[in-house]
């Protein structure tokens, strides 16, 4: 990894929130896998990881073409601001349900220089009406430390930690979701068509 990666500062993240205009949701494409590794990796750097971090965490951050086509893309005047991917859990969790009814919010990022606008945000509520449409009663999340906040605020719990796959004996946050209640209702679907 080059050192340009750990470059970035709170200092330069845009914290102007954006105008609806602005901002498009999209499927993401096999050809964007490049692309959006790159944003990934970015993303993590803005919180001042060392280089060695990086470099063992980037084969997690790189995504192959199908996981690309799997994401949803936010486009911020024509130009990738951000995107999140969601798919089936990757692990046990600490519920009773069966395993194919959680969902797991396997990468939210947004580019550094939007960082701040409540794209995020969106990308967050985007994930969750996904995940409610598609069956699921719940949603993980193993949260990076510096992004614990953001998703605590948004309503998700702690409720417990992973090891990383790529730093061993770190420990992450395991957060979770309520979507459904046991009645079956969803829980708070459809709020991603705001910013902030």
């Amino acid at each position: 990894m080059t050192g340009s990666l750990t470059d970035h500062s709170a200092a330069t993240a845009r914290h102007t929130p954006l105008t609806v205009a602005e901002l498009a949701l999209r499927a993401g494409r096999p050809e964007e896998a490049a692309a959006l590794s790159a944003l990934a990796l970015r993303s993590k750097a803005f919180w001042g990881y060392s280089a060695s971090f990086m470099a063992a965490v980037t084969p997690e951050l790189t995504l192959t073409e199908d996981q690309a086509a799997g994401a949803v893309v936010a486009q911020v005047d024509g130009e990738i601001g951000g995107f999140h991917l969601l798919g089936p859990t990757r692990g046990r969790s600490a519920g009773t349900e069966p395993e194919s009814a959680v969902a797991e919010l396997d990468m939210l990022f947004v580019d550094p220089q939007f960082i701040g606008t409540g794209l995020g945000r969106v990308l967050y509520e985007d994930a969750r009406a996904r995940a409610v449409a598609q069956g699921y009663r719940r949603m993980l999340i193993e949260a990076d430390p510096h992004s614990l906040t953001f998703y605590l605020r948004l309503g998700a719990v702690e409720v417990g930690e992973r090891l990383s796959r790529a730093i061993p004996g770190r420990s992450l946050p395991l957060l979770e979701v309520t979507l459904r209640t046991s009645g079956g209702g969803s829980v708070g679907a459809g709020r991603a068509s705001y910013w902030r």
